[in-house]
């Protein structure tokens, strides 16, 4: 599970970012990030197709809104988790966080928001069948 996790985040080597990658891989640190951010990516979903299932709603514009407002809260989710775990990993040990990590979070923060854009589509395929409303939300 961790090779996969590792492989989805690193986009199987284009984005291998050197001694982050194997921080965060040798500590287990894309997991927590995966779960999260896939967590969120339901959460969401259901939200859009069942909760605030109204005409009004049913728009692609809304859709979309809620496609980006989950890519935003992922990116926050990855930069935030990998910055804490990077920095109590350093402090542990006594030394500054290298100051090249943090483009590496950004990086990171990209590709989850890349991934959340994904599931969010593919989940809208899945969940939008039993909506009354939205469920021609996105075709």
């Amino acid at each position: 599970m961790k090779d996969l996790v590792a492989n989805f985040y690193e986009l199987w080597g284009a984005t291998y970012l050197g001694n982050f990658s194997v921080l965060m891989y040798d500590n287990n640190l894309y997991l927590p990030i995966a779960i999260i951010s896939i967590i969120i990516c339901f959460v969401l979903s259901a939200t859009y197709y069942y909760i605030i299932d109204r005409p009004a709603t049913a728009k692609i514009s809304v859709w979309f809104i809620t496609i980006f407002a989950a890519a935003i809260i992922n990116f926050i989710v990855a930069f935030v988790s990998s910055n804490n775990d990077i920095t109590e990993i350093y402090s542990g040990i006594g030394e500054e966080v290298p100051a090249s990590f943090i483009s590496d979070m950004m990086i990171l923060s990209f590709v989850n928001s890349m991934w959340t854009i994904i599931l969010m589509f593919l989940l809208s395929l899945l969940l939008k069948w039993k909506s009354t409303n939205s469920s021609y939300i996105p075709f």
